[in-house]
Parts: structure tokens; sequence; C-alpha cells
């Protein structure tokens, strides 16, 4: 996480949070060699211990959560990102994190996959839903069926995740009663990144002059295997657009505009299999 005098900006993975971290680095170094480090607004990352896994290891993390807020910061404006989960699923795969294993996970995984870790998209979205989410911390109070995104949402944003998802049924995820759970964040999307964390600090009061540099900066952390042109829907097809419809349904609840392309997409891919 990235700790400012004005906000503290959370790291969900595979947002656009590399990004947003090196941009924030790269302003307050620049405002503090302008200002001669003297009066310069303060900037830090706090690296925190992985408690979102069960087999997190002893590596510090850059994806600190909610609950690892240092108390003397909570009352400051919390930014993250957002993604359309559906694309976020591709990029996920792409990045191929999820390759990497714990010894004591891969017995069953071998098991119920053989030709694991060569698996294709399809075959990778039902794995990680199942198999991610054996490895995080409480999931053996789980009752309901969610996906792995939304799982990670409710560790990352909500100030008691363990109560939440011990509770967690359908007519919480239908109901407006998570409101008074998950902390208040400003979210950026992630497919107009630049503009919106320009307009952000814009509005925290920072110099126009010194942070229009990132409407043209350029992505970083891109992984090679996916080609720029390549669209995450080329990825989908009816049965895996399905299950992450379902699975992440709370997060098609909570950020509407994706729900909505949710809704063409699907309709064209119908179409599609039915020609």
């Amino acid at each position: 996480m990235i700790i400012t005098d004005k906000f503290v900006f959370l790291h969900f993975p595979k947002t656009g949070g590399i990004f947003v971290t090196d941009v924030l680095k790269k302003l307050h170094a620049r405002i503090k060699y302008k200002r001669l480090f003297i009066n310069a607004p303060p900037c830090r990352e706090l690296m925190t211990p992985n408690i979102k896994r069960i087999h997190g290891g002893d590596v510090l993390s850059q994806h600190g959560t909610y609950e690892q807020i240092p108390r003397e910061h909570r009352n400051k404006t919390i930014i993250s990102c957002i993604r359309n989960p559906f694309d976020r699923y591709v990029s996920t795969f792409e990045y191929r994190s999820w390759v990497r294993r714990h010894p004591d996970e891969l017995e069953p995984i071998m098991a119920k996959l053989p030709n694991f870790p060569d698996l294709n998209f399809a075959q990778y979205v039902s794995f990680i839903n199942e198999f991610d989410i054996k490895n995080r911390v409480h999931s053996d109070g789980l009752k309901l069926d969610v996906g792995t995104m939304t799982y990670a949402f409710i560790q990352f944003f909500f100030k008691d995740p363990g109560r939440i998802i011990a509770n967690l049924n359908e007519a919480y995820l239908n109901s407006d009663a998570y409101q008074k759970d998950m902390a208040e964040v400003i979210f950026l999307r992630t497919e107009h990144l630049n503009q919106d964390l320009y307009q952000i600090l814009l509005g925290f009061g920072y110099d126009q002059h010194d942070i229009l540099f990132i409407i043209d900066e350029q992505k970083v952390n891109v992984t090679s295997r996916r080609k720029a042109e390549q669209d995450w829907q080329t990825y989908y097809n009816q049965d895996s657009y399905d299950l992450v419809k379902f699975k992440e349904r709370f997060i098609f609840k909570l950020f509407p505009e994706y729900r909505n392309e949710l809704d063409r997409f699907g309709d064209a891919l119908m179409k599609k299999t039915r020609s």
C-alpha cells in the first residue's frame, strides 16, 4: 500500500496497482526535488505480511488490505482500483502466478488435473475458483459459492472479512447490508486508469503541472503473452462466461457498468453459439 498525507492507496492485484504505485512514487519524487526537499508531501510504500493466504509465505507483500492500514491512517481517504472481472480473469491467467503452488496443494490438484499447469483458459477458470479459494484464510467457514475475485475483494476491503465470509449467504449478496461492513473506498477503473488517477489527484489539490504527465504515462507489468490487440472476449466460451458471471455476481452488483458490459457480451456470445 501507499500512504500519503491525504490518502491511502490499496493495491488490489491485477487491476493496475503497479501503475498507480509507480506513478505516485515518481510524482512525489518530482515534488520533493522541485521543493528542494522542503515541505514536500510524504509518500511511503508500506509492505505488509500476506495475511490473505494460508500458504502466503513469509515474504512481505505490496498488496496490503484495509485491516492492515495503520490505525492512525484509517481516517484518510482510501483509494484502489477495480477491473472488469472478465478481463481480470484473462489477466491473471496470462500472468501465470497461479502455476506456483505450495507443495501441500499439489497432490489434490494433480489428482484432479494431471495435466496441471498446462491448462487452457476454460480449465483455468474452473481450477482457480476451486483451488485458489481453498488456499485463502477463512475459507473453511465459507458456505456460499462465490468466485475468487469476490472472495479476495471481501478480504481486501471489508472491515471484518472473517465474520463476513463465515456468514455469507445469497440474501446478503442481494441486499445493501454490505455497505455497513465495507470500508469507504474510491475505486479507479482500470479501463481508464490514467484519466481517473489524474482527476482524483487534481481533486486532492495536486498542482496540475505536476500531474499532467500521468495522462500519457505508459502501462507497466503488462504480460507479453497477451497480445495488445487481443480482447478478453476472445478467451471465453459459453461455459466459462456463465461460470464467471455466476461466481462474480457480487462484483457485478457493486459495479453496474460491468454488468452492462456483461449483458452485451452475453447476447453476442449467445448469437455466435447459435449461428
